[in-house]
């Protein structure tokens, strides 16, 4: 694969990561998504539950792609990073090197800064069990609300107690304990090639 095609595989998958992410965080806050965009979920907790896996995803594959892509170039940074938009620019001008941080920054760091948003929302949410009467765990790391694969719990947007009994409110299926555990495999892989990608474009 040439460099070109390169860069165009990785604007595709950038464009579509901060596209979701930007959504998703729009969604977290209380708005509604933009540009016509429909998330899996479109409530706060649910939201952020959900753009985890997809960013870690979309991340990794975009770390990936990016770290042959700077691999392949050099011997500076902004030559590293691949070309977005054009067939070639003089990257070593000054707009040219503000072009390509910007892009970078925007297809690359924006994601992975809003995806430890999306988890410091995902870790605080509530969840309420589905089994009658409902209870609520502990955490989302509460495995002994895992009683069954089929819908087990729910995690809450909103959690409301009526009589004592909690009622979970703008809320989607979770597997509590398993599928936080899987979630933080997947960002731990996206981490890792995230960072590999960025070291691999500011080597000296």
């Amino acid at each position: 694969m040439s460099n070109q095609q390169m860069s165009k595989v990785w604007t595709v998958v950038g464009l579509f990561l901060l596209y979701y992410a930007l959504n998703t965080w729009i969604v977290t806050q209380g708005g509604q998504e933009i540009f016509g965009a429909k998330l899996i979920v479109s409530n706060r907790a649910p939201a952020a539950m959900w753009g985890i896996p997809i960013i870690c995803i979309a991340l990794f594959l975009n770390s990936i792609v990016g770290t042959h892509y700077a691999r392949r170039t050099g011997p500076n940074w902004h030559e590293r990073v691949p070309i977005v938009g054009f067939d070639n620019i003089s990257s070593g001008t000054r707009e040219g090197r503000f072009y390509q941080g910007s892009m970078l920054a925007l297809l690359s760091l924006l994601p992975a800064v809003a995806l430890l948003h999306f988890w410091r929302l995902f870790l605080s949410a509530n969840v309420v069990t589905t089994e009658k009467p409902p209870r609520e765990a502990s955490s989302i790391w509460d495995w002994s609300a895992l009683t069954t694969l089929n819908d087990p719990a729910r995690i809450c947007t909103d959690l409301v107690r009526e009589g004592g009994i909690p009622s979970c409110m703008k809320n989607a299926t979770i597997l509590p304990g398993l599928e936080p555990t899987f979630f933080a495999l997947l960002t731990i892989a996206a981490a890792i090639a995230f960072i590999k990608h960025w070291r691999a474009i500011f080597r000296r």
